[in-house]
C-alpha cells in the first residue's frame, strides 16, 4: 500500500513540475520598438538601404487613427524595393484585428503597385513577416525574412 502511494506521489510531482514549466505564461510582453526595429535593419535582411520614415506619413499610408496607435517606428526602402518596416504598439487589444485590416489592405496595394512595376518584389510582399506580440504588431518585407524571424525570436522570448 505504501508503495502506490509514493508512486502516486511521485507522479503527482512530475506533473506539477510538468505543468510548471511547459503551460505557457500569459506574459505582459514589453518591446522598445525603436530598439527592436535597429536591430532588425541592421541585419543585412534587406537588399535596400532603408531610412527611417516620418510616423504621421505612415500612418496616413496604412489609414491608422490615432485612437489606434500608441507608438510606431517605421523604416522604408528607396521605392526600387518593396522592403519596409513597420512596428507598433496599439492602444488596445481590442484594436488588433482593425489595425491588421488595414496593413492587410496597405500590402494589396503594394502588390498591385509592383506587379506593373517591379514584378519581382512582389515575391517579397507575399513572403511578408506579419506577427502579433501581445499589443504589438510588426510587419518586415525583406529580402531575407529567415533572419528577420531569428532576430524577432530572440528579442520577444
Amino acid at each position: 500500500m505504501k508503495k502506490k502511494i509514493w508512486i502516486i506521489l511521485i507522479i503527482l510531482i512530475i506533473a506539477i513540475v510538468f505543468a510548471i514549466v511547459f503551460i505557457p505564461k500569459n506574459k505582459d510582453v514589453q518591446i522598445n520598438i525603436q530598439d527592436l526595429a535597429s536591430r532588425i535593419v541592421e541585419s543585412a535582411s534587406f537588399e535596400d538601404q532603408l531610412e527611417q520614415a516620418d510616423s504621421e506619413m505612415v500612418m496616413d499610408d496604412y489609414n491608422f487613427s490615432s485612437d489606434e496607435i500608441n507608438d510606431l517606428v517605421s523604416y522604408q526602402g528607396s521605392g526600387a524595393t518593396s522592403e519596409e518596416l513597420v512596428i507598433l504598439q496599439v492602444k488596445d487589444k481590442s484594436k488588433i484585428n482593425s489595425v491588421k485590416e488595414k496593413i492587410n489592405t496597405r500590402l494589396s496595394e503594394r502588390r498591385g503597385a509592383f506587379e506593373s512595376y517591379l514584378p519581382k518584389e512582389v515575391g517579397k510582399i507575399d513572403n511578408n513577416i506579419l506577427r502579433v506580440e501581445g499589443n504589438y504588431i510588426i510587419l518586415c518585407i525583406a529580402n531575407d525574412t529567415n533572419t528577420v524571424n531569428k532576430i524577432l525570436n530572440e528579442y520577444i522570448r
